[in-house]
């Protein structure tokens, strides 16, 4: 908790403990920015509650077809083990075994899927990816789907609104406030509704407070979540930065707890 406010970090990186700091290494040299921690789960934990969090949504990508399986026993493990924790699970579009492998992520009881467009080199509405979405789209999880690339258009805000027509009933967190580096774009492109949702992780690092703002004005207060993309950034200035934005103390409520809660359909610990 956190000025008084119960705090949800809906969007957490995390790895095998003996993996951690090269897969966190692997996204600071992706993207040529700092990470500020090393993706173990111990290290989220401590500093997240230090400064103020108190549920995490957990996650990591399979970059390679190869991967899925391990991640999703590990992201099972972490809630099994830590009850702060909301686990995600993942698949690749590439995979030959996608619909076991969604089996098994049901069968674990994550709670969603993460999916990175440009990890996994593949466009967001690319008809390959189609039968993907349509058996998510029939377990009505959610994906929480990374939004936004300045050197490539596979996450472009644009392929997204192509996939929500074509899949009605797809749940979509779009993260960083809908597109990192095109969030102009995205604010003109894509509207939210029942289906949609947007994190506000690696976005405030970034924009003017008014910006930012005006972007969460825009989606309206009720369609965000507060998300720090640990291991990226250091919580208590990605705490800092939300809190400068100067919204109500109701719609705070809202981004940092209760949205995510709602549509979740978690229940308050």
């Amino acid at each position: 908790m956190k000025n008084g406010y119960r705090i949800i970090d809906a969007h957490a990186h995390v790895f095998p403990d003996k993996i951690a700091e090269k897969a966190s290494d692997g996204i600071s040299n992706f993207y040529h920015l700092h990470v500020e921690y090393h993706g173990k789960v111990s290290e989220m934990l401590q500093n997240g509650t230090a400064a103020g969090i108190d549920r995490f949504l957990i996650c990591s990508p399979a970059t390679v077809v190869s991967q899925v399986h391990a991640i999703n026993t590990f992201q099972a493990s972490c809630e099994a083990a830590y009850p702060m924790c909301i686990a995600f699970g993942t698949l690749h579009p590439k995979s030959p075994t996608i619909e076991t492998d969604l089996e098994e992520l049901v069968r674990f009881g994550l709670h969603g899927i993460k999916l990175h467009p440009d990890f996994q080199q593949y466009a967001i509405d690319e008809p390959a990816a189609y039968p993907m979405y349509d058996m998510i789209q029939s377990t009505g999880l959610p994906i929480l789907l990374h939004m936004g690339d300045k050197r490539t258009d596979f996450s472009h805000p644009g392929r997204l609104a192509v996939l929500l027509r074509k899949f009605p009933k797809l749940r979509i967190i779009a993260a960083h406030l809908g597109g990192w580096d095109c969030w102009r774009e995205a604010s003109e492109i894509l509207h939210p509704d029942d289906r949609l949702r947007f994190d506000t992780s690696s976005s405030t690092a970034f924009l003017s407070p008014d910006a930012a703002k005006q972007l969460i004005d825009g989606y309206g207060a009720e369609n965000c979540f507060f998300g720090v993309d640990y291991p990226m950034w250091e919580y208590e200035g990605e705490l800092a930065r939300f809190f400068a934005l100067g919204l109500t103390e109701h719609e705070n409520r809202l981004i940092l707890s209760e949205n995510f809660e709602s549509w979740m359909h978690l229940v308050s610990n």
